[in-house]
């Protein structure tokens, strides 16, 4: 009997403490689990958020780094056209390169373009140089030169008809005008 007791005892105490240890279980290690699983997925969605803002943000200052390369380039065609309006100054330009360059020079354009883009016009222009060789040669490499863009498509050299040692440079070529 005595063993009885015992063994109930036992089995009474093993139940107490299995029936705390559900208790404990379900309202206190339960409810702290399921709150440490929210945060774990909290940490991941924010970690994944904040890759991808840092994949952006790289993404983000390579563009602004390839818009600040692109920008000179940009900035020199923009220079290469010639502004509506602004053909006085460019023949200004080409009158002050042949006078550095010694020679006469006779343009022959009216500067009516053809469109061959959306508000870009190509503008034929002929010039006929006198002067020496080397003296047109120092015109043309001054030309190429410009800012603005002046395309020679043709150069003929002759004899100049006065008899003396300068010659006759005609030279055909384009510009565009934005």
């Amino acid at each position: 009997m005595e063993l009885s007791y015992y063994k109930n005892k036992f089995f009474i105490n093993i139940g107490v403490i299995l029936l705390l240890f559900s208790l404990i279980m379900a309202f206190i290690i339960y409810p702290v689990l399921s709150e440490i699983s929210k945060v774990n997925k909290e940490i991941t969605n924010e970690r994944i958020k904040l890759e991808t803002k840092l994949a952006m943000g790289l993404n983000i200052k390579k563009i602004i780094q390839d818009l600040e390369e692109i920008e000179k380039p940009a900035e020199q065609l923009d220079n290469i056209f010639i502004e509506k309006g602004k053909e006085l100054e460019f023949v200004n330009e080409l009158e002050l390169i042949a006078l550095k360059s010694n020679v006469d020079l006779l343009l022959n354009s009216d500067f009516t373009g053809e469109i061959i883009d959306a508000g870009v016009s190509q503008v034929d222009i002929q010039a006929t140089i006198t002067g020496t060789y080397k003296q047109i040669l120092e015109f043309i490499h001054s030309t190429e030169s410009m800012d603005r863009y002046f395309n020679i498509k043709l150069i003929t050299l002759s004899k100049n008809r006065s008899g003396d040692s300068n010659i006759v440079a005609q030279i055909s070529g384009n510009t565009y005008f934005k």
